[in-house]
């Protein structure tokens, strides 16, 4: 368990718009994590974790609760509650806002989040307070259910707005990890938002957000919650015996584009959830049948009707029960990327989920390399 260490101001690893090098200490990613902690409660008049159920902020909220407790701070917790969530995920959230020296800020408050699974609905307006049937998850006592003033209705939108409203002087502490991607990894460490401090970024209205666990591996999250007994979400277990790879053990809102699979379990293992979200969600049947097939919204596999991806994504684009304003943004989007079959398939699985706001983009092709094959025949 080692990671990467602090910035060192005497032999800078970086360079002003670069990430920071990977450098290896001789200390644990834990020992790194707490000391970066207390930094922040030393160097922050209001301190805020933001937790989703998962495992991750699972990991960062126990950290910084233990510190706020140690110093008889209050630590302010955020959760936006997108409504389609799993009642696991409820509880874990409900444990960690009921903590001792925690300030709950749960939302439950109207947000529109992308649904993958409907073009004819294509937003589940949660909490939607014209709603009369049930909500996917019940509402709860804790909850902020209603501001003073409309709240963002977007969920990036709302994360700004919680920023701005922290203000200066509020240190905002985000479970990411680096390991997930090079873009997250570059993200955290190109711009500090505190000079000498990779692990920082610039918040909105003057607060600053700090990533103590940037440098933690998969394996160091469940090291942690396996060693010191945390309670954590059980949706992994479930995860795990279903034979889901490390990158689709997401625990999240359920049908946005990069989670929907997990629709194709969700009647073993949470069946009410399940019984609730196909009540309120149009299209929620429909992914639990089918979203693990390679052809209806994965583009695993061309039909056999077509004889090239381009050919399969000319034809969705003039069939689609889609309104032609959104149409048009798909073919403007697909107009300026790259004319190859691996593009085009991707293109496919866009219009499969209806991804209109682009939210799983279409990655650029790798560049092309001489065959060295053909060195050989230009040697011979």
């Amino acid at each position: 368990m080692q990671h990467e260490p602090e910035f060192n101001p005497s032999s800078h690893a970086t360079q002003a718009g670069k990430p920071a090098r990977k450098l290896y200490l001789p200390e644990s990613v834990l020992d790194a994590a707490v000391k970066r902690v207390r930094w922040t409660f030393d160097t922050f008049t209001e301190v805020s974790v933001s937790v989703s159920g998962g495992k991750d902020s699972t990991v960062l909220a126990h950290l910084a609760q233990q510190e706020a407790a140690r110093r008889g701070r209050d630590l302010h917790m955020l959760f936006l509650d997108q409504e389609a969530e799993y009642a696991h995920s409820i509880r874990i959230v409900e444990g960690l806002m009921t903590l001792p020296h925690v300030v709950p800020h749960w939302y439950q408050v109207p947000v529109r989040m992308t649904n993958a699974t409907s073009y004819g609905a294509q937003y589940l307006h949660a909490w939607d307070p014209a709603w009369e049937g049930e909500y996917v998850q019940p509402r709860h006592p804790l909850a902020i259910q209603a501001t003073p003033t409309p709240t963002p209705d977007r969920f990036y939108p709302f994360l700004d707005w919680w920023e701005e409203t922290r203000g200066a002087g509020a240190g905002l502490l985000i479970g990411l990890r680096s390991e997930e991607s090079l873009n997250r990894y570059a993200s955290v460490t190109r711009h500090p938002g505190v000079p000498g401090v990779p692990w920082t970024s610039r918040g909105l209205g003057g607060s600053t957000k700090i990533y103590p666990l940037y440098d933690w591996a998969f394996e160091d999250i469940w090291t942690y919650l396996g060693k010191y007994g945390v309670p954590y979400n059980r949706v992994y277990d479930w995860m795990w015996v279903k034979g889901f790879n490390i990158s689709e053990m997401r625990v999240s809102n359920l049908i946005h584009e990069r989670a929907f699979k997990s629709l194709a379990t969700l009647q073993e293992f949470e069946p009410d959830t399940y019984r609730r979200l196909i009540e309120r969600v149009p299209g929620a049947r429909t992914a639990a049948l089918y979203a693990k097939e390679r052809q209806v919204y994965s583009a695993g596999k061309l039909p056999s009707a077509y004889r090239s991806w381009l050919e399969y994504r000319e034809f969705l684009l003039d069939t689609l029960p889609l309104p032609a304003d959104q149409v048009q943004v798909f073919r403007d989007r697909f107009a300026a990327q790259a004319a190859t079959e691996p593009t085009h398939r991707q293109q496919v699985r866009q219009l499969l989920l209806g991804d209109v706001e682009n939210n799983i983009p279409v990655k650029a092709p790798a560049p092309t390399t001489t065959d060295p094959r053909e060195k050989w025949r230009a040697l011979l």
